[in-house]
């Protein structure tokens, strides 16, 4: 198929590239476990049936079965108009690797679950597309997945609870709280926050001095679908929570619930504040007049952590908006460094700084990795005894 220009394209990687470019000479390909011969896909670095590291590629036929779909009635893409078909289909070879895709060259109406579909290209940019199209023989061979599971066998997977106390009966919702609602309400999205929180401590009876814990969903604001998260919402109300919860692991909104709840039946928090900030419309509106970049744009929003006031130590062991490991470890040694210049005593940097240092692990080369702070306070000696502390290594953004 012809080249063509519009659609949001993969990331390419060392691991994946090989699916992506094999459209050139017209095969498919799917990662092969050379211990079991099973297919995988998405590509991984392990057989997820027999745990073999033995991993290789393999070209397949191309045929597949329509095991899904659905109609998009609504948005597309310039080359990619409404309605177009998104579809599920599984690889004859190995039923149980199912692709997402298009299915093209074809009436909607006339597709059914079962039959037999064929691999065509499209070529972007420096990617093929596998998209497919009805088989140009439809008695051709057919393969539905089989469940991994049979749904009567669910229970057997399911790990009995270890006690009979249930976390959710030692918490409860106590207020519930809402913003102004509405579609390009042209607001920032914290103050939306702020505005249903305010409501949700009053409802509870609670002031925000109150608040210990604080939960959300996903953590972050990409394409107007946050408001950059717990540090955010922090930061604005000069809050001092001792449990948080932030991040894309959890199933949607209620999972910061039911973390907020385990956190409270633990004893973590006593008081938890879970929000969720949406403001997608005013986000489009905003791209649309220039204002605003899209994900992965020209411009970034980036939070600079501050020091918190009055010396208190608490590093920000997350990242911030827009920023990732490199700016919440920076932020981390700020903190740190005030800490000991300002009180004379040696603090702990909390267990997340030796995580952050190895998720950092091989550093950058223009990046100095301290060394942990001991635990406890300085010991009490003579001013002329004491080894003043070595200035915090100064650190730059990798490459």
């Amino acid at each position: 198929m012809s080249a063509i220009a519009g659609r949001p394209l993969p990331q390419l990687t060392g691991q994946n590239e090989f699916f992506w470019t094999s459209g050139a000479d017209g095969q498919l390909r799917i990662q092969e476990c050379q211990a079991c011969k099973a297919l995988i896909h998405p590509p991984a670095p392990i057989c997820r049936y027999c745990r073999s590291h033995d991993l290789g590629v393999r070209a397949v036929s191309g045929k597949a079965t329509l095991s899904g779909f659905s109609v998009n009635h609504r948005f597309g893409f310039p080359d990619l108009p409404p309605p177009y078909v998104i579809a599920e289909v599984a690889v004859l070879e190995d039923p149980r690797v199912r692709l997402t895709t298009n299915i093209v060259d074809c009436d909607a109406d006339t597709l059914e679950i079962g039959q037999p579909v064929e691999v065509a290209f499209q070529h972007v940019d420096d990617v093929w597309l596998p998209v497919f199209t009805p088989a140009s023989d439809p008695d051709a061979e057919t393969a539905l997945p089989e469940d991994l599971i049979p749904p009567t066998d669910f229970a057997k997977y399911v790990r009995p609870m270890l006690g009979g106390e249930k976390f959710e009966d030692k918490a409860a919702i106590t207020g519930i709280g809402a913003s102004r609602l509405g579609r390009r309400l042209m607001v920032a999205p914290l103050s939306l926050t702020i505005e249903a929180c305010e409501a949700a401590v009053a409802d509870a009876g609670l002031t925000f001095d109150d608040i210990d814990g604080l939960s959300t969903y996903p953590g972050l604001d990409v394409a107007g679908m946050g408001e950059g998260g717990v540090s955010a919402l922090e930061g604005a109300l000069g809050l001092r929570p001792t449990w948080i919860n932030g991040g894309m692991d959890t199933f949607g909104p209620g999972g910061s619930v039911i973390a907020a709840m385990m956190a409270v039946a633990t004893g973590m928090a006593r008081h938890v504040l879970c929000f969720r900030t949406l403001w997608e419309a005013t986000f489009q509106q905003l791209m649309k007049e220039g204002k605003m970049s899209p994900p992965g744009g020209a411009r970034a929003s980036v939070c600079a952590a501050e020091i918190p006031p009055k010396g208190c130590c608490q590093p920000p062991a997350r990242a911030p908006p827009g920023g990732d490991i490199l700016p919440s470890f920076i932020s981390c040694w700020k903190v740190a460094s005030h800490r000991v210049r300002k009180h004379s005593t040696w603090r702990a940097i909390p267990v997340a700084t030796a995580i952050i240092a190895a998720m950092t692990d091989p550093p950058g080369p223009n990046v100095s990795m301290p060394p942990l702070i001991q635990v406890g306070r300085r010991p009490s000696a003579p001013s002329s005894a004491l080894t003043p502390p070595s200035p915090m290594p100064a650190m730059s953004s990798p490459g």
